[in-house]
């Protein structure tokens, strides 16, 4: 029996090997023609509304206002008051303030004659000022330089008015008496 079957096999091998190669090189010299996509063109939904397109001169008034973020603000307002204080911190007058702020004897008038200082320093700054928000960079820096020279623990600073207080005495405060060490 397997004498047989090697006598058959051969002729298989060769008819399935003549079959494969008469499917290749048919393939390969008539290849099947694959149908053209036919691309039709979309109709158009609403030709009557097309989207406006903004001038130039909108374009760079809505780059102009946009904001970079918190921080790339801060650092070009921070930037304009560095060149408006540099531009300023020589003058004659302030130089005289500040060199008469570091002559004061006392704390209290070093404060006092600092606190004119700044304020001369940083109204001169607010008057040269371009812009409403540097205005206010320069103001919050003046209020952060004045609240340094307020000193509550050495001395109040004047609180504003208070009301008038009522003709009431102040009520005391009673404590027990502490009781006795052990001895």
């Amino acid at each position: 029996m397997t004498g047989r079957f090697f006598l058959v096999a051969p002729p298989l091998l060769i008819i399935a090997a003549s079959v494969f190669a008469q499917a290749a090189v048919s393939s390969s010299t008539h290849p099947q023609e694959s149908p053209v996509p036919q691309i039709s063109p979309t109709p158009p939904q609403n030709e009557g509304t097309a989207p406006r397109i903004p001038a130039i001169e909108e374009l760079d008034q809505a780059f102009k206002q946009s904001s970079l973020g918190k921080a790339a603000d801060e650092a070009r307002l921070h930037a304009q008051w560095r060149e408006l204080s540099n531009r300023i911190i020589n003058d004659r007058d302030l130089v005289d303030a500040r060199a008469n702020a570091g002559k004061a004897t006392t704390d209290l008038e070093k404060r006092r004659r600092l606190r004119a200082y700044y304020t001369m320093f940083y109204d001169r700054m607010r008057t040269q000022a371009a812009s409403q928000e540097l205005k206010s960079y320069i103001d919050t820096h003046k209020t952060q330089h004045l609240g340094l020279l307020a000193q509550n623990r050495v001395r109040p600073s004047p609180a504003p008015a208070a009301a008038p207080a009522a003709t009431t005495s102040p009520k005391r405060i009673v404590r027990p008496p502490e009781p006795p060490l052990p001895q």
